[in-house]
């Protein structure tokens, strides 16, 4: 009987944190930011003078409960009768994740916190596919309406690649792998890098380089052999020899972080301490630490 094959794996390994990686992105770059999610803004009120990036938590008015926490809230000023507009910014990888419910609660938070200033919500959406995604959440009973919520969707997928061809901005750039075209995936994105090394500074291109290719759904391989086959093979060791690099500091930071946690709930175990108060200040569980000595056990044989 021959051997058994070892069982692959079809889960492409992601490249970066995608929600996190788009919110240094847009905080970054506010300005670009405003210019290609509202793009009919900056034609009435012209470029912002000043901007600030607000708390994100929400209000609890429930403390039994988790509070929420938005992805990002930019206050924008013009010059224009001294505007003052605050932009709600909710990312989404997926149509199906879409929250309005959520982004409301979050709407709500921030009337209150600035009755004076306009405020507009914005879901953007990276999917890959467009899709059907719900713009309102509307509730009526009894002859009136109770309730009546939209948001506003930007679903890149749905962006023309060719409309953004000379477009010097950041956003629209990192983001050419999700839009529509005959383009490959890996065109699009390398294209997009292209734009960008005119844009931002060569510390932030790296990084920039490796969400676009994450936002494009592409795999290392699809990464290098595109390099290779544009003559990059420089700039495609390069780039992977520093992804594994990073990536392999990010693990061992992971890894001391855990291991700290584990000494701490032997010690808090030593003490007497219970299960449930261990678990809820360290996160740490009793088979996290049966674990650990098994594969203690095993290394010294």
């Amino acid at each position: 009987m021959p051997p058994a094959l070892p069982k692959s794996n079809p889960k492409r390994e992601r490249l970066t944190d995608l929600d996190q990686s788009i919110k240094e992105l847009l905080k970054n770059h506010p300005v670009d930011t405003l210019e290609f999610l509202l793009p009919d803004a900056i034609k009435e009120w012209g470029i912002p003078l000043s901007w600030e990036f607000l708390n994100t938590a929400t209000r609890k008015h429930d403390f039994a409960r988790k509070g929420y926490v938005m992805d990002l809230n930019v206050r924008y000023t013009f010059a224009k009768r001294s505007m003052v507009l605050v932009v709600l910014i909710e990312h989404w990888a997926t149509a199906q994740s879409v929250n309005l419910h959520r982004t409301a609660h979050y709407y709500l938070d921030l009337l209150e916190r600035f009755p004076d200033d306009e405020v507009v919500p914005v879901a953007l959406v990276t999917d890959l596919k467009p899709a059907r995604i719900p713009k309102s959440v509307h509730s009526a009973s009894r002859n009136r309406v109770w309730l009546h919520f939209e948001t506003l969707v930007r679903e890149v997928s749905r962006e023309e690649f060719s409309a953004w061809e000379k477009a010097g901005n950041a956003i629209a750039q990192v983001l050419r792998g999700a839009m529509a075209g005959p383009q490959s995936r890996a065109e699009k994105v390398f294209r997009g890098a292209d734009a960008l090394k005119a844009i931002v500074s060569p510390e932030e291109y790296r990084n920039l380089f490796t969400l676009a290719a994450e936002v494009g759904k592409l795999t290392l391989n699809e990464v290098e052999e595109y390099m290779k086959k544009s003559q990059l093979r420089s700039e495609a060791v390069e780039w992977l020899e520093a992804h594994f690099e990073a990536k392999g500091v990010a693990k061992a930071k992971a890894e001391g972080i855990q291991e700290a946690k584990l000494e701490d709930a032997r010690k808090m175990l030593d003490h007497g301490i219970s299960w449930a108060v261990i678990t809820d200040v360290t996160g740490v569980k009793p088979e996290d630490l049966k674990k650990t000595g098994v594969a203690r056990r095993a290394a010294k044989k």
